[in-house]
């Protein structure tokens, strides 16, 4: 389904319903009270969008695990993020919603409801920072308790019944284990950990790789030159991409593996076309799962990235991510693995794509991310991979 119109939908059609199913609750509410609250037999999870978002989520889901280990754990999710969830051993069951389609969207959405409310949700955890569609499941499913985010403006905050000030200047990672705090979870520092990785994505990753590189032992980058499908805006050029692949090649002897969705073949080929080392770069957009993109990410020795999902994959399994912001910053979703870096430029107007305004920016003239330059990103990246082959393959390991 179109994003921008998905968005206008929760936006405009949303904060109604909001409102509505809070006066309703309000009223039953009155009539028959809540009961004391009861150690949660069934906690219901809920965010839909962000791939990464999921990934950053894993630690805080075996927190919940491990302060709840007699309770059945219930997450909703968007299906295009099944092959993170499904390896999740902190989940018990597991409730997807297809988003292909605004008819498709709509019936797996109320089957999704219809699921949840037979699950009988003693507590609801909402991780959306600004969506409503999460909040009114979470109420259509009778949760007793519902912990969610008071997002500035979004107005989905009445229906929750404990309310998690939102931090616009604190990693996401730790917002999330802070309405995981609100759950009962002990206060702790955020920090990703790595999740698993089917052994086979790992035998089609090694497989490709020789296929094009044959046995070589130089450094692998990944190159990820896009940002899924909101706001094209936040992605570096793709001839900064090509010139920067050129450099690693020629003055690291890298290996270059361009990667992208199957909606971003045109970008990756487009990035691969413009390199002069044809030798030396592999365009593997569209051909990889999201477990062998996971494989790829573990493998390499440097991951070059705007800020999308691999992001987070290298800050779980330990690849220093050299990640770029413009319109947003790398305060919320910036790599946390060793040896990473954000490429960030602090403008007047930046950040204009924000939890407060839906992510939804309309500069046309991002400056903020094409003026940073290829060789500073080139001096950072080409340290990591200066590094001795011995300590990459430990590392690797």
């Amino acid at each position: 389904m179109n994003l921008t119109l998905a968005k206008a939908a929760d936006r405009y059609g949303g904060i109604a319903v909001c409102w509505v199913l809070a006066a309703l609750r309000g009223l039953r509410e009155l009539v028959a009270p809540r009961s004391a609250p009861v150690e949660a037999r069934t906690i219901l999870c809920i965010k839909f969008w962000g791939l990464g978002n999921v990934v950053l989520l894993l630690p805080v889901l075996r927190a919940l695990r491990e302060r709840h280990p007699g309770a059945r754990i219930v997450f909703v999710s968007l299906a295009r993020n099944r092959e993170i969830l499904d390896s999740c051993a902190s989940v018990d069951d597991r409730i997807y919603v297809d988003d292909r389609g605004a008819f498709r969207l709509l019936r797996t959405y109320l089957g999704a409801v219809c699921r949840a409310w037979r699950a009988k949700p003693d507590l609801a955890i909402d991780f959306e920072q600004f969506a409503r569609a999460s909040a009114i499941l979470a109420v259509l499913a009778r949760s007793k308790q519902i912990v969610g985010l008071a997002t500035p403006g979004q107005g989905r905050d009445v229906l929750f019944h404990k309310r998690v000030p939102y931090d616009d200047g604190q990693h996401m990672g730790q917002t999330y284990l802070d309405l995981a705090r609100a759950a009962g979870v002990p206060a702790r520092a955020y920090e990703p950990e790595p999740f698993p990785v089917p052994e086979a994505a790992h035998e089609a990753v090694s497989r490709m790789l020789a296929e094009r590189f044959g046995a070589a032992a130089a450094p692998l980058a990944v190159i990820h030159p896009g940002s899924g499908d909101n706001f094209q805006g936040r992605r570096w050029p793709a001839p900064s991409f090509a010139a920067l692949a050129d450099r690693l090649a020629g003055e690291c002897g890298a290996r270059i593996v361009v990667t992208g969705g199957g909606a971003e073949r045109a970008l990756a080929a487009d990035v691969a076309s413009r390199m002069s080392r044809k030798d030396a770069v592999l365009d593997a957009s569209g051909r990889l799962s999201v477990a062998e993109l996971a494989a790829l990410v573990a493998r390499a020795d440097a991951l070059v990235t705007n800020d999308t999902a691999p992001v987070h994959f290298g800050s779980a399994l330990g690849t220093p991510v050299f990640a770029l912001y413009g319109p947003n910053t790398p305060r919320l979703y910036g790599p946390l693995s060793a040896g990473s870096h954000a490429f960030h430029r602090e403008l007047p107007c930046s950040p204009c794509l924000t939890n407060m305004n839906y992510k939804t920016s309309h500069c046309r003239m991002p400056v903020c991310i094409q003026d940073i330059s290829v060789h500073e990103v080139f001096l950072r990246v080409s340290a990591a991979l200066a590094a001795p082959s011995a300590e990459r393959r430990a590392r690797t390991a």
